[in-house]
């Protein structure tokens, strides 16, 4: 396991509070969501201590909410439970994130094969140009935005909230991973990403439903390759500077 960030200290300073807290369920509701967004964000890193007491000085609560919240994120495997009650954010290790990959591979596979008879050319049009867009981005963040936007226009096509429900905590795990293990940066390679894409909308325009299926499972599995890469790196750099 990539153990780089475990026992890392608890510093609540930069998740987002929010003015709008009122009511017990609201405001576990809040919690969770903010809490969720701080882990999948890497503001949390694995192994981050998440005591009761301070997250409820930090949002203003009594520790009630804070339970609820903190029993709602060990249930979707955010964080771990140790004893005398002490949570944690849940690490994974190299085995567990390419079953992440997989079966967001899967998933988005599956949404463009299900999607193929809805895509009329004008959605094929939209996104080349934003394919085009991708290849002169250099900006990161924008980059990942422009990126974003390409697979959801085609997702969209599917017509499946079942389908995207499943595949957004996906994305969010496997994208938190990327983050935490480049430092901070994200796994970028834009050039083969806009090459794997045009090959997929080049199996769409052709209609080969099963050809497109199999090449957005490999284009996540791409993605995953470079992740778990950049992870083995901060894995050797950690143990060179120990």
């Amino acid at each position: 396991m990539y153990s780089v960030y475990m026992n890392a200290p608890s510093n609540f300073s930069m998740i987002e509070v929010g003015s709008s807290l009122s009511g017990r369920r609201i405001t576990a509701d809040h919690i969770v969501e903010s809490l969720r967004r701080a882990i999948n964000d890497g503001v949390l890193a694995d192994g981050t201590q998440l005591n009761q007491v301070d997250l409820a000085s930090h949002f203003g609560v009594s520790r009630v909410p804070v339970r609820e919240a903190l029993r709602q994120l060990q249930a979707e495997g955010l964080i771990q439970s140790h004893a005398h009650k002490l949570s944690y954010v849940r690490g994974t290790d190299p085995h567990r994130l390419a079953d992440v990959f997989m079966l967001r591979g899967l998933i988005e596979g599956w949404l463009i094969e299900r999607a193929i008879p809805s895509i009329d050319p004008s959605v094929i049009l939209r996104a080349r140009e934003i394919n085009e867009l991708l290849r002169n981005e250099a900006h990161h963040p924008s980059w990942l935005e422009l990126n974003r936007e390409f697979h959801s226009l085609l997702f969209a096509a599917a017509k499946s909230e079942e389908g995207m429900g499943v595949l957004q905590p996906l994305q969010m795990r496997s994208q938190r991973y990327s983050r935490l293990w480049s430092k901070g940066n994200g796994v970028h390679r834009p050039a083969e990403t806009c090459d794997e894409h045009d090959h997929i909308l080049d199996l769409i325009e052709a209609g080969d439903a099963a050809g497109a299926r199999e090449a957005s499972v490999q284009h996540v599995m791409h993605t995953c390759d470079a992740v778990l890469a950049a992870g083995r790196l901060m894995q050797a750099d950690a143990g060179v500077h120990a």
